[in-house]
């Protein structure tokens, strides 16, 4: 169920911005914190890998063009990148319609995938490039460019110190935003076997929210020891869009809310993104 005020704010929110009046991601998202929906666990992960549950918020509109590879929100703005060679950008997100805006376009040649914003710099990967972008996080004008050693650059996040970048193994690179080189890496295992796939990131609180390429998982990575500590099967959502709209690709793109604590998540050319809240399983009284 709902509250009555809560629908009131959403709808509120979302008339002002049909209407080009502004209102914060921030706001937006805080007013959707009271409709919720819960989900079974995914039982082919070992039994004794904690198990999170989920609550889903608000249903939002996604572009359906979008291929999506990176999605965060940085002072209460959504901002996506995406991948395929002629199809990448980097855009700002209307949250009420899903119309990109300010897009930032790539060349033919390359191919985008994460992004991460820290000390106001925009950051982006590539695929198979080893060529990544920096672009100034307020104008999106080109300041710089750097190379990785990464055979494939995967999902970006950072720390609040360095930059965390993912390449489709079971290893985490941090990179250091002064100039760009490898501080460390980390391998990220579940129940003692190497994690590969680790794609889109996400860093909260000392730990790393992850995609894991080809599933509807989004597992919670500790960032001192790599250790797979949760899951949550978001495959309910794969198939609840994917019944309407047979030909989306696989769950990828997930966003922190520092506000509302909860995560905005979708997947490539989806036509839906959810604003979900990931918590652990209630413990019942002995």
């Amino acid at each position: 169920m709902c509250d009555n005020f809560s629908f009131f704010g959403l709808y509120l929110s979302v008339f002002l911005m049909k209407h080009s009046l502004f209102v914060p991601v921030a706001a937006l998202l805080f007013l959707l914190a009271s409709c919720t929906k819960n989900s079974d666990s995914n039982t082919e992960t070992p039994a004794d890998t904690l198990a999170l549950t989920y609550s889903v918020l608000k249903t939002l509109p996604h572009d359906q063009e979008a291929y999506t590879e990176g999605l965060l929100i940085y002072k209460g703005k959504v901002l996506e990148s995406t991948g395929l060679n002629g199809k990448s950008w980097v855009a700002e997100v209307d949250p009420g319609s899903g119309v990109h805006t300010k897009k930032i376009m790539l060349d033919q040649q390359y191919f985008g995938e994460g992004i991460s914003v820290i000390n106001n710099k925009l950051y982006q990967l590539t695929y198979r490039t080893g060529v990544g972008f920096i672009y100034n996080a307020t104008t999106y004008k080109q300041i710089g460019e750097f190379k990785f050693s990464n055979a494939e650059g995967w999902g970006m996040t950072h720390d609040n110190k360095n930059l965390i970048m993912s390449d489709g193994t079971e290893k985490l690179t941090y990179l250091d935003t002064a100039n760009l080189s490898v501080v460390r890496t980390l391998t990220v295992t579940n129940e003692g076997q190497k994690l590969k796939n680790v794609n889109e990131l996400e860093y909260v609180d000392g730990y790393i929210y992850a995609n894991v390429y080809e599933t509807s998982w989004i597992v919670k990575i500790d960032a001192t020891s790599g250790k797979v500590v949760g899951r949550v099967d978001l495959s309910p959502l794969t198939e609840e869009v994917r019944r309407m709209y047979p030909n989306i690709d696989y769950l990828n793109g997930i966003a922190y809310d520092v506000n509302s604590k909860a995560f905005l998540v979708t997947g490539k050319n989806w036509p839906k993104a959810f604003l979900i809240r990931i918590q652990k399983p209630a413990v019942a009284n002995p």
